[in-house]
């Protein structure tokens, strides 16, 4: 009967874990903040200590041999356990540090994320946040790929490996310059959306399409009824068009709040047509969450006075 040659090593489990996760050296490497040869030399050792090679090495691919994908599991529950036992450590004394990697879509990430940030290292000054921006398709493949650990992001999608939970609502609404002849009227059809130029965000983003969602719930095509007249990659470009006159859009409420309280923009509402979208926290089914991240997810969760998070998941107004 062969045996371990060795004791097994936490950390070179956690290396093991991000280079079978990500399915590269390299890539392990830098979400480590290590040099790739000492990522091989530590798989290496633990080939050595448990008798064995765990990857396959093909230029270019990495991936799992049998031991490996039995290491794997084991390795999952062995830093999940870790992981939770050195953040309640540091949450009993007070001294929570490291890196907190997470991912935003435009409107959290922009204008929701910061503010609950702020009020995270306030209470753990020790910790770094790292804040990806990016539409919300893109910080679905950032949690895919183990850039992040956690994602905000306006829409759900099916991939069975990861976990979206609802966090917030928020309410889109349609916006047009201070000086469009629609600012001075009560509502408009949503028929009418048709006949102006249409300010649109790239595809990929949230709410493009959460808005596309709502018109084909209602047996609408969004492309009957809007005149996209272009497309930008970010919420602030549309403001900034909207404001130059070019056109009109649908934007979150809480990315236009001060535009409208300053008199450049005016919101117009859709008679008939409420347009409410919720925003997701995705994570990684099978990853263990750093000390870090998994306080940062409990604080939102916690943080009642939070005006932007609450538990019972109050609408954004």
């Amino acid at each position: 009967m062969s045996k371990l040659k060795g004791d097994l090593d936490l950390h070179k489990l956690e290396v093991f874990f991000w280079v079978a996760e990500l399915k590269s050296f390299s890539e392990a490497a830098q979400r480590l903040s290590l040099k790739q040869p000492t990522v091989s030399a530590h798989i290496q050792e633990l080939e050595k200590t448990l008798g064995g090679k765990l990857f396959y090495r093909i230029p270019g691919k990495v991936t799992l041999t049998a031991l490996g994908i039995l290491l794997l599991d084991q390795a999952k529950d062995l830093l999940a356990f870790k992981r939770e036992t050195v953040a309640k450590i540091e949450r009993f004394h007070g001294s929570l540090s490291g890196e907190l990697w997470i991912g935003g879509s435009n409107i959290p990430g922009e204008y929701l994320l910061p503010h609950s940030l702020a009020a995270f290292i306030q209470k753990h000054p020790r910790v770094k946040p790292i804040l990806r921006i990016g539409d919300s398709a893109s910080i679905v493949d950032e949690v895919l790929d183990g850039k992040v650990e956690i994602g905000f992001v306006g829409f759900k999608n099916a991939e069975t490996r990861l976990s979206f939970e609802k966090i917030w609502q928020d309410e889109m609404v349609l916006t047009v310059p201070s000086a469009h002849p629609w600012a001075r009227r009560k509502f408009v059809e949503l028929s009418d959306l048709r006949s102006e130029q249409f300010i649109s965000r790239e595809r990929g983003s949230g709410t493009l399409d959460s808005f596309r969602h709502l018109i084909t719930k209602g047996r609408r095509s969004a492309d009957d009824l809007l005149s996209v007249a272009m497309e930008l990659g970010s919420t602030a470009a549309v403001k900034e068009a909207l404001i130059s006159g070019l056109g009109i859009s649908i934007l979150s409420r809480v990315s236009v709040k001060r535009e409208l309280a300053d008199g450049l923009l005016t919101e117009i509402p859709i008679r008939g047509f409420k347009m409410i979208r919720d925003f997701y926290e995705v994570c990684y089914k099978g990853r263990p969450l750093s000390p870090v991240a998994q306080a940062f997810r409990e604080f939102l969760k916690a943080d009642s006075s939070s005006k932007h998070y609450r538990h019972e998941r109050r609408r954004i107004v």
